[in-house]
């Protein structure tokens, strides 16, 4: 069952919606902080729209199907419930689609990339 790192993410109901200002000048931003560190800790981590077990897009199901067809343990973060995640998450991996799937800390890529790894090996490969 894949981890979700979700919790970890600062979020909660009742936070204000995310400002178009920059980050606080002392340079704490602790959103891009948790993804920052969700990414270091996991060896694969997906962020997708939905879960794994319930995507919310097209895209989001058919990464997931790909790391599932390949038995492949993943965490997975869902970028709905807070804008400032994918926002944030764009800025550190200068990818500006959602899912992106990132393997030892770095950026694999979104559906297409992912799907065209998995049908050439390429996928298993990078995972293990």
């Amino acid at each position: 069952m894949p981890s979700n790192p979700v919790r970890d993410l600062p979020m909660s109901p009742g936070q204000p919606a995310p400002s178009s200002e920059p980050a606080a000048a002392d340079g704490e931003n602790p959103i891009r902080d948790a993804i920052a560190e969700a990414i270091a800790e996991h060896k694969v981590i997906l962020f997708m729209k939905g879960t794994p077990e319930a995507p919310a897009c097209g895209f989001s199901a058919r990464t997931v199907a790909a790391l599932q067809a390949l038995e492949v343990p993943f965490a997975a973060v869902d970028v709905l419930p807070d804008p400032r995640i994918r926002q944030e998450l764009s800025a550190i991996s200068d990818w500006p689609t959602i899912p992106q799937l990132f393997v030892d800390g770095e950026l694999l890529g979104g559906c297409d990339i992912v799907t065209e790894m998995y049908e050439s090996g390429e996928l298993a490969q990078a995972v293990v």
